[in-house]
């Protein structure tokens, strides 16, 4: 029989288990903008941040005290310069307030109250909701996973149950040592219990 005009559907993907690492969706390191003295560290490693939670604090007393002297004499001449003097106090104080960009976990705490940072780390923070999932795909699937695509991720012991994941992004290079492509996936974790750096298997859904 004549294959003219015949459309043949790719093939299913193997339901064979496919290892995987679960990792943060994004980490960031938060520093010091400012060289002074640390006033504040107000979270410690494994606690939970939300996006513009101050997190630490440089001492601002001599902004705080030259801002006051030069609103003092601007006010005496010029309530204009005055208020700008006010408006410059108070965005100095504000640079000096670092706050998380994230909702997620403190991963590491670099530095303590009383330390003289001079634009060096202070805090290191990760998101986890949702995760990333990168997966290590053999080349012979290459072809026949897309994304939008799901997959069930199972994460190693003691961590128990599956987890459904979306592909996001299918790398277009492969790596000829090893004989794989990668492939990322964007798990949920809104209740942040599933921890990164965890190993997994994952398996995808037929097409």
């Amino acid at each position: 029989m004549s294959l003219a005009g015949m459309v043949i559907s790719p093939p299913a993907v193997d339901a064979a288990d496919l290892n995987c690492l679960i990792q943060p969706y994004v980490t960031i390191t938060v520093t010091a903008p400012v060289a002074g003295l640390l006033e504040t560290v107000t979270v410690d490693r494994g606690d939970v941040v939300k996006e513009g939670q101050v997190v630490a604090t440089i001492d601002t007393s001599v902004e705080r005290a030259g801002g006051a002297v030069a609103h003092a004499q601007a006010e005496l001449s010029n309530r204009r310069l005055a208020d700008l003097e006010l408006n410059r106090t108070t965005a100095e104080v504000a640079f000096r307030t670092l706050k998380s960009p994230i909702n997620g976990v403190v991963v590491e705490r670099y530095m303590h109250p009383g330390e003289f940072p001079k634009q060096e780390r202070v805090l290191k923070l990760a998101q986890i909701d949702p995760l990333r999932v990168e997966v290590y795909v053999p080349v012979a699937l290459l072809g026949r996973i897309a994304v939008g695509m799901t997959g069930l991720v199972k994460p190693e012991e003691p961590m128990k149950g599956e987890f459904q994941g979306k592909v996001t992004v299918v790398d277009r290079v492969v790596d000829a040592a090893s004989g794989t492509f990668g492939v990322r996936m964007e798990v949920p974790n809104p209740d942040m219990k599933l921890p990164a750096g965890l190993k997994c298997t994952v398996r995808f859904s037929h097409r």
